[in-house]
């Protein structure tokens, strides 16, 4: 094979590094839109939002309510559903949560978890169902966002080493291999439990910023288990910030 002169060598090296720098600087732009911040608020106010208002439809989102939210369907999982105020609202650090009448969006997510049983084909029952918000720290996502799914039976068993808590004290907990506080609200239904006030009078007790909780509510005996993740990056201590971590997005013990 003959050998290139000089000139063109150096003519097809400036190419091929064109070539590369653009295939990167593409892959970088599409980085940037898979990772965008911003991505669920946009399908709230572009899509789900407008369309309902002009009778098309929830558009994207599976249900736009006239209380003040929309479900939508996460892109991972087969049944979870992810529900969202209609509203800008960031996260569990936004002062809006804290003001006198604000909605309660665990109950409205609560009220919809059959939308993952429907998803699945298969009737999730509430020992195996969850609802999950993680902190300003462990999470994507700039639009507040409730995870609704499943979660293990492993982690029912783990729920249930603390099935005796005494109501309304807070207890140490291990799960997942993480730590996290702990309560019981019993006797109680749904609309008795309100886990943001609780973990928020938690995070004032401590003077730790709300943001930096996450939460996780599942069903225990007379009412409920409100779990609390306060983000710690290490140590004895250490807590991602991320209780969606405590569900199961695969449902696989749904239907055993």
């Amino acid at each position: 094979m003959s050998r290139l002169s000089a000139r063109p060598r150096r003519i097809l090296q400036a190419v091929t590094g064109l070539v590369v720098t653009t295939v990167l600087l593409l892959g970088c732009q599409a980085v940037v839109y898979v990772h965008n911040p911003d991505a669920l608020w946009q399908i709230v106010s572009q899509s789900c939002v407008p369309s309902d208002a002009a009778g098309k439809g929830p558009g994207k989102c599976a249900k736009v309510s006239p209380e003040g939210y929309v479900l939508l369907k996460d892109i991972r999982g087969k049944g979870q559903y992810l529900l969202m105020p209609s509203a800008r609202v960031a996260g569990m650090e936004s002062p809006a949560l804290s003001q006198p009448g604000s909605p309660d969006y665990f109950l409205d997510a609560w009220k919809n978890r059959d939308f993952v049983s429907r998803a699945l084909d298969v009737h999730v029952p509430d020992a195996l169902m969850s609802l999950a918000i993680n902190s300003a720290k462990g999470r994507s996502q700039n639009q507040l966002h409730i995870h609704i799914d499943c979660i293990s039976q492993a982690m029912r068993d783990a729920l249930s080493g603390y099935d005796d808590t005494v109501p309304g004290t807070w207890v140490d907990a291990r799960l997942n291999n993480h730590f996290y506080r702990l309560t019981r609200v019993a006797p109680a239904t749904a609309a008795d439990v309100h886990p943001y006030e609780r973990v928020l009078e938690q995070a004032r007790a401590q003077g730790q910023a709300i943001g930096d909780h996450s939460i996780f509510m599942a069903t225990a005996p007379g009412g409920f288990f409100v779990v609390d993740g306060y983000y710690q990056a290490r140590g004895p201590n250490a807590n991602p910030g991320s209780s969606e971590e405590l569900q199961d997005h695969t449902c696989k013990d749904v239907g055993k």
